[in-house]
Order: structure tokens, then sequence, then C-alpha cells
């Protein structure tokens, strides 16, 4: 009878929900959220590679030490940024809120991980046995093991802490479920440091970007179900949010050119096809801390900070390129292309959110009228 290890179980099963989690996100979330998300199981996987490997050289240390070597050296460097990602998904729900306090904690993550990467690198490179190190073919934990568990520990902590301070700027059906993940990276974290044997730090938060997934991401009403960006509601509310921040910001809507002609032609899953595309390209264009989103049927809204029209205008460049690619990829009408209005809210205007979303609707209708003249 063949007798397979627990944390070979453990490790496998892991992995592969870490893996099948990244799939089906990719599937139903291009937003920011949805990146960060990905990026946590991303990071989560690479580090229990690394302890799966680390535990096959110590299991065979004759041929395979050198696994056991390279596999904890990278879970010591590199597991505290598995808490930094998770702040960073956290962190980008909240709106609003003290902006000093907020940067002093994600500054505080970030030395934390930095100086754990330099220390455990110095560590090795000098066999300082600080944190860890190997006798022989065995492994050992290092004077400073427990207090840098405790600092880990601190991290994952500072994590709730912060969520708590500012879970009255995150929308109310959001709340709930942002706890599972900072409580089951600390009961995970827990067990390792003070269980030896049981591996459990990865699996804790693979748990918890697993509940995340099924009642949060893959089900949350503000997303588009064929793009994976925001819906019109979702676009409402951040629109909304935007007028109420105090702060200047861009809004650009667009609707697509000649879209008909696709369905016509090629027939609604060439269509749906185009949507898709055009949203991806909308998301590699701008990206980073923007809001993206599915107006309405063919029709695109984007939320810029801190940008100037002209900004915008070469941005606008860029997607007439990346849709002129796309057209001629995929053989659509000569005429499919967008069509564009946007403009730079100011604050001391005192529009409406909806004043401001009439305003950019009619300079992009303006715009299409145009294009339909040519």
């Amino acid at each position: 009878m063949i007798t397979v290890d627990s944390w070979i179980v453990l490790n496998f099963f892991t992995g592969f929900l870490l893996v099948l989690l990244y799939i089906f996100q990719n599937r139903t979330s291009r937003l920011l959220n949805g990146r960060k998300f990905s990026r946590i199981l991303i990071m989560t996987f690479i580090l229990l590679v690394a302890e799966t490997i680390g535990k096959i050289g110590e299991l065979y240390p004759e041929r395979f030490f050198f696994l056991a070597k390279a596999g904890y050296l990278f879970i010591y460097l590199l597991d505290p940024w598995d808490i930094v990602l998770s702040f960073s998904y956290v962190d980008c729900w909240i709106e609003g809120g003290n902006r000093r306090v907020r940067n002093f904690f994600k500054y505080m993550l970030y030395i934390a991980g930095i100086a754990n990467f330099l220390l455990v690198l110095i560590s090795n490179i000098f066999n300082l046995k600080w944190f860890y190190y190997f006798e022989g073919f065995k492994y050992y934990r290092g004077p400073l093991f427990v207090i840098r568990g405790v600092i880990v520990m601190l991290m994952i902590l500072s994590v709730l802490i912060y969520y708590l301070f500012f879970s009255s700027y995150v929308v109310s059906q959001y709340k709930r479920m942002l706890w599972y993940l900072p409580i089951f990276s600390i009961i995970g974290g827990l067990f390792q440091i003070f269980f030896a044997e049981l591996d459990t730090t990865y699996t804790g938060i693979a748990m918890g970007c697993l509940i995340l997934f099924f009642y949060f991401q893959s089900k949350d009403v503000n997303v588009d179900y064929l793009t994976g960006v925001l819906n019109r509601r979702g676009l409402d509310i951040k629109m909304q949010t935007a007028v109420d921040s105090g702060e200047d910001f861009a809004a650009i809507m667009m609707d697509l050119d000649y879209f008909k002609e696709i369905n016509d032609t090629h027939g609604h899953s060439a269509g749906d096809k185009a949507i898709m595309a055009v949203a991806q390209v909308l998301v590699d264009i701008f990206g980073g801390d923007s809001i993206i989103g599915r107006f309405g049927g063919d029709e695109f809204l984007v939320i810029v900070k801190s940008v100037s029209e002209k900004e915008i205008g070469h941005k606008i460049e860029i997607i007439h390129d990346a849709i002129k690619r796309l057209r001629e990829k995929n053989k659509w009408p000569e005429l499919f292309d967008i069509s564009c209005g946007y403009k730079v809210y100011e604050q001391s205007s005192g529009l409406s959110a909806k004043e401001f979303q009439e305003q950019i609707d009619k300079l992009m209708y303006d715009e299409k009228q145009r294009h339909h003249q040519i």
C-alpha cells in the first residue's frame, strides 16, 4: 500500500485551487480589484511551489539538497509580499479617508517587505543563520525566526486594523466579505508558526481567496458579465464617488462606430468578441487606478484621475491605433472605430454627476455624427 505524506496532498490541492481561481478570475473580471486579486494568487502559488521544492530537497538531500536551499530562500525572501499584495487588494476597495494615514500603512508595509528581503539576503550571503539554516541536511530555525514571525503576523494584523479604520469608506455590499482574506491569513500563519509540521500559511490565504471569489469577485453585481469591466450600475456609483471626492478628474464616453455591421455581417458572437476586445484594449491602455466600464450596449465610460485633456487626447489616439489593428486582424468593417467625448471635471463647476455625464455624452454624440458624415 502506497502512503503519501499529508503535506504533499495539502500542497497539491492548494496549488490546484490557486490555478483554478486564477483561470476563473481572469474570465470574470478585468477591473483593478480583479488584477490585484490575481497577483495574490500568483504570489501565493510561487511561494507554494518554493515550499514544495524545499520539502523535496529535504526528503532527498543526497541528490536534491540544492532544492531545499533554493525553496527556503524564496519563501523567506518573498512571503511578506503576499501580505503587501493583500493590503493593496483591500486598499483598492476604499474610496476616501485620510490619505496621510492610508499612505502611512502602505509605506510601513512596503518598508517591512523590503527590510525582510535585504536582511534574509544578507543572512544567506554571509551565512549568519539569523532566520534559518541547515546543519548537514537538516533544516533549523534561527535565533531571529520567532521575531520575524511576529513581525509577519503584525503585518497581517495591520491589514485588519487598516480595514477596520477605513471600512466605512467601502460600499456597503462589499464590507463584510473583505474580512475573510486577512482573517484566514492570520489563522494559517499562526498554525505555521506554532506547529512546525503543519504547512498551512498558503492554504489559509488560498481559502480566503476562495471565499472572496465565490461570494464576492464572481458575483459582483457591479461587473458586466460579458467584458469583466464595470456595468452601468457600477459606473454610476464610481462617477458619484468621483464627484464627491473633492478632486478634479476626467471622464471619456465612447461609442463604437458601425458596430451593427459586425453583427449583420459576422453574427452576434463576432459582435460579442468585438465588445470584449475593445474592453481589453481600454484595460491595457488605461489600467492603473482608472475606472473602466461598459455603459450599455456598445458604449464605454472611462474615469481617469489627475490627467489633462491633452493626455486624454493622446490616449484616444492609442485606442484608435489598437482598434485599427483589431479591425485588420478580424476583417471587421473598414469604418469600424470608436467615437469619444471627453472632459475634465472641475469641482468648482458644481455640476452633478448626472449633468457631467450628460455633457460628455453629448460631446461623444457630436463626434459620432461627424464620423457618420465622412
